[in-house]
């Protein structure tokens, strides 16, 4: 079994930078919905949540198991932090979108809708905006957020722990 320290601490910390990324997004009223910023937004979150992840596997093996970790101790470590922030980051949206501000999203939408009005036929934006407000339920998307993450953090977690090097003790 992997010790879990690295991955509590970690997945906890990361789950906190991503609330205050969030928090920071919502004080600048970025447009959630912009094409480029959409892009951008997930390549700094998934890219976060990967370093970190890494890094919480990374000092698992460093500094608890003297440099050598097997694959489950790795995926286990990875899948432990993954689910934290995950967490962490799925309940204080919910927490924003029900109780802080319930109207936020809907005026994110409506800054969508007036950015695409020109760009998109009427019949394609009709489309999207009915899946966008399908998933806005800040009740509907913590269930879905529930049962998804610990899916999405098995694949992750089993992806990351193939290319973490296993024994950095063994001379090249």
């Amino acid at each position: 079994m992997a010790p879990l320290n690295q991955a509590l601490k970690f997945g906890f910390i990361t789950g906190l930078a991503l609330i205050a990324y969030t928090v920071a997004l919502y004080v600048a009223n970025v447009n959630l919905f912009a094409t480029v910023f959409s892009i951008v937004n997930g390549l700094i979150t998934f890219g976060g949540m990967i370093f970190m992840t890494v890094f919480a596997i990374n000092k698992t093996r460093d500094l608890m198991l003297s440099g050598k970790i097997t694959f489950l101790q790795s995926f286990i470590v990875g899948f432990v932090t993954l689910i934290i922030m995950s967490y962490i980051n799925s309940l204080f949206s919910f927490v924003l979108n029900k109780y802080i501000d319930p109207a936020y999203m809907t005026a994110q939408l409506d800054n969508f809708i007036a950015s695409m009005e020109d760009k998109v036929p009427e019949e394609t934006l009709e489309t999207i905006i009915d899946s966008m407000e399908a998933n806005m339920d800040p009740t509907k998307a913590l269930i879905k957020g529930l049962w998804i993450t610990p899916l999405a953090s098995i694949g992750i977690s089993a992806i990351i722990s193939l290319f973490i090097k296993k024994d950095i003790t063994a001379q090249a």
